[in-house]
């Protein structure tokens, strides 16, 4: 059991480095996505491309080690449980913890990251939508789903109209 608790701590610590440069990546993507530079987010995104792949295999051999613990599916918890040292079991339990930690921080980082895109793809829509009126008036008569407005005046960029 002892080499396999070394595996374990070994398979343990290389996913929480990958996990903590997969969390930089995040955060730099979040000051790309508010600085608008694309470059910068191309390349982000290639690197998160790549280390979350990384997790995915380090995660894979993770599982493989558990199952030499009885199964496959044993979470790390229930496997510190199993461990009778007790200075083994509290290093495994903080490097999950540690684990755990980025994890969430990686969930909570990409949930703003989305909601910085979303709110991006919102004001384009609506700068399209405001030129799309002021080039072809009749069509802001009609909304996206091609239903007539009820107030085709409400464009919110009345000068642009005034001036075109």
């Amino acid at each position: 059991m002892k080499t396999e608790l070394l595996e374990l701590e070994e398979a343990l610590n290389q996913e929480i480095e990958a996990y903590s440069k997969l969390e930089r990546y995040i955060l730099e993507k979040k000051d790309s996505l508010v600085s608008g530079d694309i470059e910068k987010l191309k390349n982000i995104d290639y690197e998160i491309e790549k280390f979350g792949s990384e997790t995915e295999k380090l995660g894979t051999r993770r599982a493989k080690i558990n199952s030499r613990f009885g199964s496959e599916n044993l979470t790390l918890k229930e496997i510190i449980e199993k461990i009778e040292e007790e200075d083994k079991a509290e290093k495994i339990s903080g490097l999950r913890l540690k684990l755990k930690n980025l994890a969430e921080n990686i969930r909570r980082q990409n949930n703003i990251n989305a909601q910085l895109i979303e709110h991006s793809l919102r004001i384009l829509e609506f700068s399209i939508t405001s030129i799309a009126n002021v080039i072809i008036p009749e069509a802001s008569a009609y909304n996206k789903l091609g239903k007539a407005n009820n107030n085709p005046n409400n464009t919110g960029v009345s000068s642009v109209i005034h001036e075109a």
